[in-house]
């Protein structure tokens, strides 16, 4: 079921159904799913689990996106177990925002 929300959720942020300050919140809410623990491999029941994976889905959706939010990127770097897990995630989002820094996009608070 949050597989399908996931999607959803990040189609609406891809497709720009969303602006401004719910664009801001609903980006939010994808950050602080993917800073959830992912939980351990195979554990598909933990709360946390679920969640980050919500955000996973979310964020597929919406990478192309990413090099608008330069500052959102380098939040979603910073979070430990992306860096250990999804190595080829983190270095795709620090390629989105060394794409971003050629040319200038509006920012996106989310903190």
């Amino acid at each position: 079921e949050l597989r399908i929300t996931g999607i959803l959720f990040g189609m609406l942020i891809q497709h720009q159904l969303v602006s401004s300050i719910t664009l801001g919140i609903a980006l939010r809410y994808v950050l602080e799913a993917l800073r959830k623990s992912p939980g351990p491999p195979g554990n598909t029941t933990s709360n946390q689990g679920k969640m980050f994976r919500f955000g996973m889905f979310a964020l597929e959706q919406f990478k192309e996106r990413l090099h608008e939010w330069p500052q959102y990127c380098s939040h979603i770097v910073q979070i430990p177990h992306l860096k250990e897990g999804y190595a080829d995630l983190v270095t795709e989002i620090e390629s989105a925002m060394l794409e971003s820094n050629a040319a200038p996009a509006p920012t996106v608070s989310v903190s």
